[in-house]
C-alpha cells in the first residue's frame, strides 16, 4: 500500500453544507533534485489558500521520497476552480515545472465537505482502486 503525508489547510469559504467540487492533481517528478522546488511551490499555494476565493480546503500530500506530489482542492463549485486555474501565479506554477514531472488531474464531486469522506474518495483515485481512473 502507498502511504501518503499529507497537510490540510482551511480555504477562504464557508460549506453551505452541500455539494462541494474536488480537484486532485497527482504530480510525478521526474527527477529527485526537483522534489524541493516541486514542494516548495505547493507550500506557497497551501499558504495563500485561506485567501482563495471559493475554496474550502486543501490537501497537500506526498510520497515518502517526495517524487509524488499530490494536491487535493475541495471547492464551493467548479468556477471557482476555473477562476484559481486561470490566476498568474497558477498559470507561472504550471509553466514553471511543465518539464518537470507527469501531472493526472481528475476531479469529482462530494456530497458535502467530509474531510475523512473525501480524502477516503482521493486515496481510492491514488491507489488504483478505481480502475477508470489513471494514477501513477
Amino acid at each position: 500500500m502507498t502511504w501518503f503525508v499529507r497537510l490540510w489547510k482551511n480555504g477562504d469559504a464557508a460549506p453551505a453544507g452541500g455539494r462541494v467540487y474536488v480537484s486532485m492533481n497527482d504530480y510525478l517528478v521526474h527527477r529527485l533534485r526537483d522534489v524541493p522546488r516541486v514542494a516548495r511551490a505547493g507550500m506557497r499555494f497551501r499558504r495563500a489558500w485561506p485567501e482563495t476565493e471559493g475554496a474550502l480546503g486543501l490537501w497537500i500530500a506526498a510520497t515518502g521520497d517526495g517524487r509524488r506530489q499530490i494536491s487535493v482542492s475541495v471547492w464551493r463549485d467548479p468556477a471557482d476552480l476555473r477562476r484559481f486555474v486561470h490566476s498568474a501565479g497558477h498559470r507561472q506554477v504550471v509553466r514553471d515545472f511543465r518539464d518537470a514531472g507527469d501531472l493526472i488531474n481528475t476531479a469529482w464531486t462530494a456530497e458535502r465537505l467530509d474531510r475523512r469522506l473525501i480524502w477516503h474518495q482521493a486515496e481510492e483515485r491514488l491507489t488504483g482502486l478505481l480502475s477508470d481512473v489513471l494514477h501513477h
